[in-house]
């Protein structure tokens, strides 16, 4: 079985951390295609002008350089608009991991959260390899950490620190802030074109929390990456040993008991899936029977990864 599928603990170790960084580096190249277009009149491309790439048009702002106005559109919209550009080469990512006490949990292979960990780890080791910027926010148990620095190789040893502490069990028993990790953030209310990556087991959020977010689709490139256990809803009826902070207890699952929680499941997703897709977010699920050098694969061919 594969180390990376499988690793031999939840919690991942330095040498674990290791591994990523080689499946990082040979995730390939990503496809030169348009990278952003999901609201009207916004789009990021490929198309260079004044030696630097085109991220945005978008109504004028005073604060705009006139020579980027794009006549062509305002001429035919009859509103001012602006092309906004970045260097070439630079590539903003912000990366978010929220993880529940529900994460700390897996019937194969491993737990939900460990492969968002991983996950997270080959999104920090790509990020450097290509010489991105990579500011992040990590919430997880009681601990809630963040960071914009501009240097992916400044950062990384200190966010590789914090996903190694996200993996551990320990984190299932302490409490954890309900609010969403996009919400009241500094970090998240300020990006503005950058490829924001959401890896969270979340599936719910209050009215405050859903116009943090529809704020920051607005301004962002934003891909939502959700991993679940199908093989949870699956189990046989019966009696299992189930361990949290207090111990082990015996639980009893009966055949509709399975069938009634996959149901409500997948009807909170479906709602979920339909408002993520209102604001222009990409949303992708995957089952936990999925390596995450497959996840950063398809974060590679969204653009969300280079």
């Amino acid at each position: 079985m594969s180390p990376l599928l499988s690793p031999e603990s939840p919690e991942l170790d330095d040498a674990h951390f290791a591994l990523l960084a080689s499946y990082a580096k040979h995730l390939g190249r990503a496809p030169k295609a348009i990278r952003f277009a999901t609201h009207s009149g916004e789009r990021r491309s490929r198309k260079k002008g004044h030696g630097m790439e085109m991220l945005e048009l978008r109504a004028y702002q005073a604060s705009d350089d006139l020579r980027h106005i794009d006549w062509r559109v305002t001429a035919r919209t009859g509103q001012a608009h602006t092309r906004l550009y970045a260097q070439e080469n630079d590539h903003q990512r912000l990366l978010l991991l929220d993880l529940s006490s529900s994460a700390y949990f897996g019937t194969r292979h491993t737990f939900i959260a460990t492969r968002y960990v991983q996950l997270a780890g080959i999104i920090a080791w790509r990020s450097k390899q290509q010489g991105d910027t990579l500011s992040y926010q990590l919430a997880y148990g009681n601990q809630a950490h963040a960071s914009n620095q501009s240097s992916t190789s400044a950062t990384l040893p200190t966010l590789l620190s914090h996903l190694k502490d996200a993996a551990k069990i320990e984190n299932r028993a302490k409490g954890h802030n309900t609010n969403s990790i996009w919400t009241n953030s500094l970090l998240t209310s300020k990006a503005h074109n950058k490829d924001v990556i959401i890896l969270t087991d979340k599936q719910t959020w209050e009215q405050n929390e859903e116009n943090a977010l529809l704020k920051l689709a607005e301004h962002n490139s934003v891909h939502w990456i959700q991993i679940i256990d199908s093989n949870s809803f699956n189990l046989p009826a019966g009696q299992y040993q189930m361990a949290n902070e207090k111990g082990v207890k015996p639980v009893t699952i009966s055949k509709h008991s399975m069938q009634k929680a996959k149901a409500d499941f997948f009807t909170q997703n479906t709602l979920m899936r339909k408002k993520l897709a209102s604001f222009g977010i990409r949303h992708q699920i995957f089952d936990l029977t999925e390596s995450p050098e497959k996840i950063a694969r398809y974060l590679l061919s969204q653009g969300a990864l280079h």
